[in-house]
């Protein structure tokens, strides 16, 4: 009997604050938030993926180039890990990228062959400190992927490598 992969699930993001007020004999909490969730089924519609990839590199000072659409070896030398399915002619749903170091920031830009999804300019990056996460999403997708083509990433990091765990959605 052959297997089947059927991929769902959500992309979830929360930001949760409790306020305390006082004002002489008043006092209360505030429950202030903010909450999104794109829920996704198994394909490559809209509010659809079928592939996910997920691993923890080491970005370096020279840079690291994340190919999206490749099956076979998406991170080059910086690693070996490999996506559930073929994100070849598919389009990006969902990334999520956190630095894991203390001190140094890394930034994020469209490689030599520029994923245009959530970047649009050839110099536009995204810094992301020290500590902090990128989380974007696209429930339709914007384009389909092509591997060698549009589908890279650039991500550097600031004055020593640095420990970065990346996860991204495709349909």
């Amino acid at each position: 009997m052959a297997l089947t992969d059927t991929l769902s699930g959500s992309v979830k993001a929360s930001i949760l604050c409790n306020l305390k007020r006082s004002s002489g004999l008043y006092t209360g909490n505030d429950v202030l938030s903010h909450d999104a969730e794109m829920a996704l089924t198994d394909g490559s519609g809209a509010n659809q993926a079928s592939g996910w990839f997920g691993t923890t590199f080491t970005a370096t000072t020279g840079g690291i180039t994340i190919s999206l659409a490749d099956s076979a070896d998406p991170l080059g030398a910086a690693g070996d890990d490999v996506p559930t399915s073929d994100p070849e002619g598919l389009k990006l749903r969902g990334l999520l990228i956190q630095n894991m170091d203390t001190t140094n920031f890394v930034t994020v830009k469209r490689g030599t062959n520029g994923e245009s999804s959530m970047l649009t300019g050839a110099t536009d990056g995204i810094k992301i400190t020290a500590g902090g996460i990128l989380l974007w999403t696209s429930p339709s997708g914007v384009s389909a992927m092509t591997d060698t083509t549009d589908d890279e990433l650039l991500c550097t990091a600031d004055t020593a490598s640095c420990s970065v765990k990346i996860t991204y959605l495709f349909g």
